[in-house]
C-alpha cells in the first residue's frame, strides 16, 4: 500500500474518539440516500396512476408523500452535514494540538534545518485541509455510495435490461476521473511547499525589516516575494484547471448515459414492453444518480488534494523527539558539588564536521567561569549542552556525578537560569514576560 494511503488510515483512526457522532452522521447519511431512492421510486406511480389511470386518490397521496420525503431528506441532510463538519473541525483541533506539543518537544537542532515560517504553514494551513478530508472521506462517501446503491436498486426493480444499459457508463466515468486525481495530488504537494516558502520569505523580510531598510533593499525583497507568489499562482490555477475539468467530462458521460437510456427505453415504450411510468422512473433515477456519482469521483480528487497536506503534517509528527526522559530517569533535586564535561564532542544532525571535540573540564559550585573565543567557535553550543537543548555526540556531561541523560529534563532545566544573547519578548504584557519562568509569581517576587 502506498505510504500516503497508510497516512490516510492513521487520520481515519483519529475519528475513533468521535464514534458516536460518526455513527449518527452515518445513519443520517443513509436516510438521505434512502430518500433519494424513494423519490425515484415514486415517479412510476405518479406517471402510471395519476396521468394514465387518472386515479384521484393517488393524486392526493403521491404529492404528499413526495413532500414528506423531501422534508425528511432536508432535515437529515442538515444533520449529517453539520455533524460531519463538526467532526472534521474537532479532528483538526486535536491534530494541531498534537503537532504543537510535538514541536515543543523537539531539540534545537531540529529547528536549524526547519524554518519557522515553513513549520507555521504546516501547523496552520496544512492541518486545515484535514477537516474536509475527514468528513468527505467517511460520511459523505457513505451518503453518496448509499444514494447510488438505492437508485440502482430502484432502476433494477423497474427494468434490469435498461439499467444494465445505463450502468455501462459508470466505469467510464471512473476511468476518466482517475488520472486527474493523481495530477491533483502532485500539484497540491508542490503548492503547499510553495506556501511554506512564501511564509519563510515573509517572516524573514518582516523580522529583518531594519536590515532591509538600512540597505534600501525593498525592491529586491518585493521581487523575491512576487517571484514566489507568481509561482504559487500558476500552481493554484493549474489545480483549478485540472479539478474543474472533471466536471464537463463527467457531465458528458452522464449525458451519454441519459441519451442512451432515452433511445433504448423509448424504443421499449413504443414496443409496449415498458410502461411510461417505468421508463420515467428509470430516467429520474439516472438523472439523480449522476450527481452523487460525480460527487463521489470528485471526492477522490479532494482526497488527493488533501493527502499532500496530511503527509506534510505526519512527516513532522513522525520525526522523533531526540531529547526525552529515558526509562527510569530520576529527578535532580539540587546542585551541590560540580559540573563536569568528560571528553565531550558534538556535531549537528546531517553534518560530518564536529562543532565541539574532546571538551573536558570541571566547574565547582561557586566558581565563576567565562568561555571566550571567536564567533562560531562553539561557545553557545557548549552552553546549550548543559540544559540538554542538544545531547552530546560523544562523551558525557554530569551534574554531581549524574549523567544529564539519566535525569528528567524538567528537573534539570529548573536548576538553570539562562540569559540569551538575543532579546525576545512574547506578544503580551511586560509583567507576563518578566514572570515567564515563574507563572503566578507575585509582584513582590
Amino acid at each position: 500500500m502506498s505510504s500516503r494511503y497508510r497516512v490516510l488510515g492513521r487520520l481515519l483512526r483519529s475519528l475513533k474518539p468521535h464514534w458516536q457522532a460518526v455513527t449518527a452522521s452515518a445513519l443520517l447519511a443513509l436516510v438521505v440516500s434512502g430518500a433519494g431512492g424513494l423519490i425515484a421510486w415514486l415517479v412510476k406511480p405518479a406517471m402510471d396512476d395519476i396521468f394514465l389511470r387518472r386515479d384521484l386518490l393517488m393524486l392526493k397521496l403521491i404529492p404528499l408523500a413526495l413532500l414528506g420525503v423531501y422534508i425528511v431528506k432536508g432535515l437529515a441532510s442538515y444533520g449529517e452535514s453539520y455533524l460531519s463538519k463538526s467532526i472534521g473541525e474537532r479532528v483538526v483541533t486535536r491534530v494541531r494540538h498534537d503537532l504543537y506539543v510535538h514541536l515543543q518537544g523537539m531539540p534545537l537542532a531540529f529547528f536549524t534545518t526547519r524554518h519557522t515560517g515553513e513549520l507555521t504553514t504546516r501547523l496552520v494551513l496544512d492541518t486545515s485541509r484535514l477537516a474536509s478530508l475527514s468528513s468527505d472521506m467517511l460520511v459523505s462517501t457513505l451518503r453518496r455510495v448509499g444514494t447510488i446503491v438505492a437508485l440502482l436498486v430502484v432502476m433494477f426493480t423497474r427494468d434490469w435490461a435498461l439499467t444494465l444499459f445505463v450502468a455501462t457508463m459508470l466505469p467510464v466515468a471512473a476511468l476518466v476521473n482517475w488520472p486527474l486525481g493523481r495530477q491533483l495530488y502532485k500539484i497540491n504537494r508542490r503548492a503547499q511547499e510553495m506556501s511554506g516558502q512564501l511564509a519563510v520569505l515573509l517572516m524573514e523580510s518582516l523580522t529583518g525589516r531594519k536590515i532591509v531598510k538600512a540597505f534600501v533593499r525593498e525592491d529586491l525583497e518585493q521581487a523575491r516575494f512576487d517571484r514566489l507568489n507568481d509561482r504559487r499562482l500558476r500552481l493554484a490555477l493549474r489545480d483549478h484547471r485540472v479539478d474543474e475539468f472533471s466536471r464537463p467530462l463527467l457531465e458528458i458521460v452522464a449525458a451519454l448515459g441519459i441519451v442512451g437510456a432515452i433511445w433504448y427505453g423509448g424504443s421499449r415504450v413504443i414496443q409496449g414492453t415498458l410502461t411510461p411510468g417505468e421508463f420515467f422512473s428509470v430516467i429520474a433515477a439516472v438523472a439523480l444518480l449522476y450527481r452523487p456519482l460525480g460527487d463521489l469521483l470528485r471526492t477522490f480528487n479532494t482526497v488527493q488534494q488533501a493527502l499532500a497536506s496530511v503527509e506534510r503534517v505526519y512527516e513532522i509528527l513522525d520525526t522523533p523527539a531526540a531529547i526525552v526522559d529515558t526509562a527510569g530517569a530520576r529527578r535532580l533535586g539540587g546542585f551541590s558539588d560540580r559540573i563536569e564535561f568528560e571528553g565531550v564532542g558534538f556535531r549537528y544532525p546531517g553534518t560530518e564536521e564536529w562543532a565541539l571535540r574532546d571538551i573536558t573540564l570541571s566547574i565547582r559550585k561557586g566558581e565563576l567561569v567565562a568561555f571566550v573565543g571567536m564567533s562560531g567557535a562553539g561557545k553557545s553550543t557548549l552552553m546549550e549542552l548543559l540544559p540538554r537543548f542538544h545531547d552530546v555526540s560523544a562523551g558525557r556531561v554530569t551534574i554531581d556525578g549524574h549523567d544529564l541523560r539519566s535525569v528528567t529534563v524538567d528537573s534539570l532545566r529548573a536548576l538553570i537560569g539562562i540569559v540569551t544573547q538575543d532579546t525576545f519578548l512574547f506578544s503580551d504584557t511586560i509583567e507576563y514576560n518578566i514572570a515567564y519562568g515563574r507563572p503566578g509569581a507575585s509582584r513582590e517576587a
